[in-house]
């Protein structure tokens, strides 16, 4: 059995059969010629698909077009009010959308994501929606306490001294780098 070879049988988009024949391999011995020559010839039968798969796009579009030209005046009238039909409810129901979340308080960027028929039925996934979000966390009047200039401006520079430094004071520092604001003219 050496001698025998496998049949492979492939189809493409056309409808057309091709009998690949495929070399039983034995170790070393794979004929690389005869490999390439079944690789270029798929190849080139991929381009001829390609081509009749382009021409029948191509019929395709004729034979659209042809039967719009068929259509009386009345056909493409009711066409085109279908598709501004189609566009009208597109935008009532994104109207709709927007009204379910500005009234339960959702931001508008997520009133596009509202599921439901009825006015009720949006304001009620509106409210779901809303809950699922995070809450905001409560933001502090403004003050960080890890930074000392964030003090009262009407403070006085013996009440600033105070605050920053209780304690006793190292005479040695000189104010340990803080800048205790403009001296009093008579200290």
């Amino acid at each position: 059995m050496p001698d025998e070879k496998q049949v492979e049988t492939t189809t493409t988009d056309v409808a057309t059969e091709t009998v690949v024949e495929t070399p039983e391999v034995k170790g070393d011995e794979f004929d690389k010629a005869r490999a390439m020559a079944l690789i270029e010839k798929l190849r080139a039968e991929n381009k001829e698909a390609a081509k009749a798969k382009k021409r029948l796009e191509e019929f395709e579009q004729a034979d659209a077009k042809r039967k719009e030209a068929e259509m009386t005046e009345s056909e493409k009238a009711t066409k085109r009010a279908q598709e501004l039909e189609a566009k009208l409810k597109a935008y009532e129901r994104t109207e709709a959308q927007r009204k379910a979340a500005e009234k339960v308080g959702l931001p508008g960027s997520l009133a596009i994501r509202l599921m439901g028929e009825t006015p009720e039925e949006l304001e009620a996934d509106a409210k779901a929606l809303l809950e699922s979000l995070p809450k905001p966390e409560k933001k502090s009047p403004g003050i960080n306490p890890t930074n000392p200039s964030n003090a009262s401006q009407d403070e006085t520079r013996e009440q600033k001294k105070a605050r920053l430094q209780p304690g006793s004071i190292d005479p040695f520092a000189k104010g340990a780098g803080i800048f205790w604001g403009e001296k009093p003219e008579g200290s």
